[in-house]
């Protein structure tokens, strides 16, 4: 079970496609709860409507398209709504695809867990949750919960959910070490990292077409490309392209949307700053090319969310053999990574000028950019690719269908 993205963005849910992909591709039959594609604008893509059944096929997976709400507006509450709709029709939506022999769905949203308990329960087969971000608790570290009963309420639905699961894949050792602080016991529990695939994302000459196209040549390319969100700390790097305005060479590029992203280009606009590019989402075919054409590869995390959240762009980035810039506290597991992945170098947030002697490092030592960007793809390879975590994945999910079926009856615990 899962949304589906636009083809612009590298998500979840580009991680959940590959995961179906994957998954047909070595004997095994994958139907695809979703919706229509919307994202990231909230406007249904053009040949698709807002159905309220409708089945498909992708590349040998099953997709069953549900009706869900959705809107260009990105308030909170309209943002709940689609959550809350899309959850609920993923229910009806699983009773008419055909019996199961396990189901997995992801968090957030969290409703969504509700579904998928229900149909566990339905179906007597066992249920996998993955946790991406760990909810409300990134929410309330967003700012974007603060209503005390609101935020118990989502509490209750979290621990009733890792209650229920038959078995929970976290994206990182962190998440664990949540879930276990509140109670979820650890033998239900398995680390599945953030993936990338090295045959997708390779490292590629720097000077390339997106470069030439947008009049980057022989700049220093500095990159963000994602989500513009409550959990950014892009406003750190337009304090620093302020500081490095003379450095005519160094480039801020900022590829993405998002709800940040209008106050920084304020920002820029009032700094009359011409260091600093913001572009839509690019074309997933030009993903590669794009994470080549920089030199350093943006991560941000705030001081509220950065035990909340791991990026996917961490492991693209380290599939480009680009060096990573982070901008998260000390203790993040990114900055973890960077330091024993010797991959790239983290700067505290709220620290503009340490990030430009950062940068600064960086452009005065090319053979530190170089070495990094590799030690990145290598560890990427050994420990982060594609086909490792999804076989995981796979094993696990014929585990615990080996298990249910030498249950008497098939009878899953209450």
């Amino acid at each position: 079970m899962g949304q589906h993205y636009a083809p612009e963005e590298i998500s979840g849910a580009v991680l959940a496609t590959e995961i179906a992909e994957d998954l047909v591709k070595w004997g095994n039959q994958v139907t695809f709860l979703t919706c229509a594609p919307s994202h990231p604008k909230g406007i249904i893509f053009p040949g698709y409507k807002n159905w309220f059944f409708r089945r498909e096929e992708y590349r040998g997976v099953q997709v069953i398209r549900i009706w869900s709400y959705i809107s260009p507006q990105k308030t909170f509450w309209r943002r709940i709504l689609n959550y809350g709709t899309f959850s609920a029709s993923t229910f009806y939506g699983g009773i008419f695809a055909e019996r199961p022999d396990v189901i997995f769905s992801a968090s957030p949203p969290l409703p969504l867990g509700l579904s998928a308990w229900l149909l566990s329960r339905l179906w007597k087969v066992p249920w996998v949750l993955r946790v991406e971000d760990l909810y409300p608790d990134a929410a309330v570290a967003a700012g974007l919960l603060k209503n005390k009963r609101v935020i118990a309420f989502f509490a209750a639905i979290e621990r009733f959910l890792y209650k229920k699961a038959t078995h929970i894949s976290v994206i990182s050792q962190g998440f664990r070490n949540n879930l276990i602080q509140k109670n979820v016991q650890d033998n239900k529990i398995s680390v599945t990292p953030v993936w990338a695939d090295p045959s997708a994302v390779q490292p590629m000459a720097k000077d390339n077409e997106f470069r030439n196209e947008h009049g980057l040549e022989g700049k220093f390319v500095i990159l963000y490309a994602g989500n513009i969100g409550y959990n950014s700390v892009l406003e750190d790097v337009i304090e620093a392209a302020e500081l490095l305005r003379a450095e005519e060479c160094i480039r801020f590029v900022i590829v993405g949307e998002g709800v940040k992203k209008a106050s920084l280009q304020e920002m820029v606009s009032r700094y009359d700053l011409h260091n600093v590019d913001f572009y839509p989402y690019q074309p997933r075919e030009k993903y590669p090319e794009m994470l080549a054409a920089a030199d350093l590869g943006l991560v941000t995390l705030t001081e509220d969310s950065y035990y909340t959240s791991l990026p996917s762009k961490v492991f693209n980035i380290m599939a480009s053999g680009r060096p990573i810039l982070a901008i998260t506290p000390p203790s993040s597991e990114i900055a973890g990574l960077l330091g024993s992945a010797q991959c790239g170098l983290n700067v505290a947030p709220s620290s503009p000028d340490k990030l430009v002697e950062v940068i600064l490092t960086f452009l005065q030592d090319e053979q530190l950019v170089t070495v990094m960007g590799r030690n990145g793809r290598t560890v990427l390879e050994e420990q982060f690719s594609r086909e490792q975590c999804i076989r995981m994945y796979d094993r696990l999910f014929h585990s615990l269908v080996d298990t249910n079926h030498e249950l008497n009856g098939n009878k899953m615990p209450e």
